[in-house]
């Protein structure tokens, strides 16, 4: 009922955005998951898009290469191609200014010292293409249960919460967009003839995560 892994608290993330970005399942869109660790979310997103390949290009970076070599180590081959997976330099990256269509950055910000978080924002929005959407998914602190688990978690030991908007004004400080969030995760992700109750609730600032989407103007 809670989720027999940590896939499926992912897929709650990916079942998301696909409903947000119907054109990840006809492709032509290009899409950069920064911060991506081992390539869960794109690995994710692409098992839910089918099994006859990710429709998608995906890009990942991360500030470990030993991240991205695991992520391309895990990668199922019957999903298509590894995605390009790039070092980052700090909050840099080596990537053109505007190439993606979207980007995504999921539980990485609450591990961001507060001073780098605008250098974050400012790179996320110099590789969004015109009309680009940045997806940002965090833990809530508003939710008494994620700083229990948060306070407990060896991995999470330095890490600093941020609400929605800490997010929002951060953005929006760095790059002109048009924000908004929904708030996920009210219901474990193992019951899933309940997932119609997170997307009812999805403006309640209760949800055990966050997605803050910023659409670039075009």
């Amino acid at each position: 009922m809670m989720g027999s892994s940590a896939d499926q608290f992912i897929a709650v993330k990916a079942r998301w955005l696909l409903r947000r970005e119907k054109g990840l399942k006809s492709g032509g869109l290009a899409l950069l998951d920064y911060g991506c660790g081992a390539g869960d979310l794109m690995r994710v997103l692409a098992g839910l898009i089918g099994n006859k390949g990710a429709r998608a290009a995906f890009t990942g970076c991360d500030v470990s290469t030993g991240m991205l070599a695991e992520a391309a180590q895990r990668w199922p081959r019957h999903l298509g191609t590894v995605p390009a997976l790039k070092a980052q330099d700090g909050a840099r990256t080596n990537f053109t200014d505007g190439q993606f269509d979207i980007a995504t950055i999921s539980a990485v910000l609450h591990h961001v010292p507060v001073a780098e978080r605008k250098a974050v924002y400012a790179e996320l929005g110099r590789v969004l293409k015109p009309g680009g959407r940045l997806y940002v998914f965090e833990h809530n602190p508003r939710n008494p249960l994620v700083r229990y688990v948060i306070a407990r978690t060896p991995i999470d030991k330095n890490a600093i919460l941020l609400d929605a908007d800490e997010v929002q004004h951060g953005l929006l400080d760095t790059g002109r967009y048009e924000v908004e969030t929904d708030y996920l995760m009210f219901m474990p992700p193992g019951i899933t003839f309940l997932r119609g109750v997170d997307r009812a609730l999805a403006w309640l600032p209760l949800g055990a995560q966050y997605a803050v989407t910023a659409r670039k103007p075009a």
